[in-house]
């Protein structure tokens, strides 16, 4: 299996469930990880997982605000494997930096993993 990652894309986002959240933002910080059959030897671009698709599709699923954050992992999940059917395993996470919760919290956490 080969694993293609982006890894600590940093955002700021309007998910949240509280009506502050979605007008103020949060910082969050985003893993991605997509796993195909292995390819050996991959000689093209078309062998395996562009990356750059990968942010393309995370960038535009974390511009439009959910109130949780198990629905964004579980939308950039989707799209990325009706982007690319071939993908056999995906795991996404998500984390709030900084969660307004009164508390010194360093991130709450969010992550989805499939198995295609």
């Amino acid at each position: 299996m080969l694993t293609i990652a982006l890894e600590q894309i940093r955002f700021r986002a309007f998910h949240g469930l509280y009506p502050e959240e979605q007008v103020i933002g949060n910082d969050f910080l985003l893993d991605v990880y997509v796993t195909i059959a292995d390819t050996t030897p991959v000689d093209d671009l078309s062998d395996t997982v562009n990356y750059q698709d990968i942010f393309t599709v995370v960038k535009a699923v974390m511009a439009v605000p959910q109130p949780l954050l198990e629905q964004v992992v579980e939308d950039i999940s989707q799209t990325i494997r009706e982007r690319y059917p071939r993908i056999k395993k995906t795991v996404v996470t998500l984390k709030k930096l900084n969660p307004p919760m009164g508390a010194e919290i360093r991130n709450s956490m969010v992550s989805l993993e499939r198995a295609y």
